[in-house]
Formats: structure tokens, C-alpha cells, sequence
């Protein structure tokens, strides 16, 4: 791969400009999209109905039927043939795989690090604290909510590095390009707000969906709905940002 030049170091992505080319996206391939949502739909209903979810063997068959269709759509967009190709599938599990590793173990430190003062012996001072933090992240109070909304905001502020540049690495495997994390971190360098922001309101609504599920007793369908139009739109938004760094500059 030619060595980067310094015009192409300084690309500035403009939130508004990915999102329009999302939408018009979306406008100009209604059809396609619909049928995107339907299957996607499908897809969540049938993880959400499978006995004991992730623990159930099946659930393994799910995620690669799964993987695939996303495979599919990002070969579809891109216009190659063929739609499946197994080889190109293959070749995607390195840096999916590296990503969700990634992903799992900062999840799992996040999620472990109030712990962390009981460990080191402040049990006295901190468990009366650590105590109350366990009901709010259970409770469907207001209070809990801004909580959740601020703890995501901070969480997000790990998504350029944790998600977005793994997800361009993952499109450009897909596309039988080069697929390192660091010839993706030098190609967009600079644009951390931007990545930012497309990652807050690509997350905040599944927040909000799933707060109004558990106060108004709707089963789980609200989330759903917005989980899956949510997801499709990511993998629009993320091949629009793939284009923009890599195909129309």
C-alpha cells in the first residue's frame, strides 16, 4: 500500500455529510432496506426466543448465519461478485476476531472496576457506595437512567479505537483490502470527535428504547424495533465512512 501523503493524513469527515449519504442511502435503495430490516428482524426475534440465549449450542449456528449476512451486505454494496464469498469470509474473522476480543476484555474491566477498592481492602469505606451503585445500575428510576446515560457517554468515548477503526479493518478484509488496525488508525486519524458523535447517536437511541421497554412493561418489542433499525443503519453509516477514507478520497 503507497505510503500516505500528508493531504490524506489531515481528512476531516463531516458528521453531517456521512449521515445525508446515509440517508440518501436509505432513500434511493428503499426497497433493499426494507427487506435489510425484515431480515434483521428475523434474526433478533429468533435469538430472542432461543432457549437459555447464548449458552444454547444452536446460538453458534445463529451468529454465523448472521456473520454472513452482513458479509453479504457489504458485498452487495461494494457490487462483488460473489455476494458470498468464502474465502473473503474467511479472511474477515482476523480482525472481527481481534475486535471482539478487544471489545469483551475492556467490557469485562469496565464492568469489574467498581470492584476494584473492595479488593484493595477499603471494604469499610467504599462497601455502603458500592452497594448503592449496584441497585441504581438495576433500577428504572430516573436517577438510574441519567446514570446509564452518562456511563455510556464515557463508555462511548472507547469507540473509535475499541469499535469504529476495527469495523473500517473488518470492510476493507471484506473487500479483499488491507485490513491492519494501524494503516486504519493512520487513514483517519484526527477525526476522534467525529467518530464520537456517529457512535452516540448510533447508541443513545438503543439506551433510550430500552429504558422505555422496562417503564412501560412493552416486552422488550421497543428495543427490539430500534436495536435492529439502529444496526442497519450502523453498517450504512460505517460503509459510508469506509468510502469516504478509502474510495472517494
Amino acid at each position: 500500500m503507497p505510503k500516505l501523503t500528508k493531504k490524506q493524513q489531515n481528512l476531516k469527515m463531516k458528521v453531517g455529510d456521512i449521515l445525508k449519504a446515509g440517508y440518501n442511502y436509505v432513500r434511493y435503495n428503499a426497497e433493499f432496506c426494507l427487506c435489510l430490516f425484515v431480515v434483521n428482524m428475523v434474526f433478533m426475534l429468533v435469538i430472542k426466543n432461543i432457549p437459555s440465549g447464548i449458552s444454547n449450542p444452536f446460538s453458534l449456528v445463529w451468529f454465523l448465519c448472521y456473520y454472513m449476512f452482513w458479509c453479504f451486505f457489504f458485498r452487495y454494496y461494494y457490487h462483488l461478485r460473489p455476494y458470498v464469498d468464502f474465502s473473503k469470509l474467511i479472511g474477515s474473522l482476523a480482525p472481527s476476531s481481534k475486535a471482539i476480543i478487544l471489545l469483551a476484555l475492556v467490557s469485562v474491566l469496565i464492568v469489574f472496576l467498581p470492584m476494584l477498592p473492595l479488593f484493595l481492602g477499603y471494604k469499610d469505606l467504599y462497601l455502603d457506595f458500592y452497594e448503592q451503585y449496584l441497585v441504581l445500575t438495576v433500577s428504572d428510576s430516573p436517577r438510574a437512567f441519567c446514570y446509564k446515560l452518562i456511563l455510556y457517554g464515557m463508555f462511548t468515548l472507547l469507540m473509535p479505537a475499541l469499535v469504529c477503526r476495527p469495523y473500517l479493518a473488518w470492510i476493507a478484509s471484506l473487500r479483499g483490502r488491507n485490513a491492519s488496525f494501524s494503516k486504519v488508525g493512520d487513514k483517519t486519524r484526527g477525526n476522534f470527535w467525529q467518530f464520537f458523535i456517529i457512535s452516540l447517536m448510533l447508541i443513545y437511541p438503543e439506551v433510550i428504547a430500552d429504558h422505555l421497554d422496562t417503564a412501560y412493561n412493552l416486552q422488550g418489542w421497543l428495543s427490539h424495533i430500534v436495536g435492529t433499525i439502529t444496526f442497519m443503519l450502523t453498517n450504512i453509516i460505517f460503509a459510508k465512512i469506509y468510502d469516504f477514507f478509502y474510495i472517494e478520497n
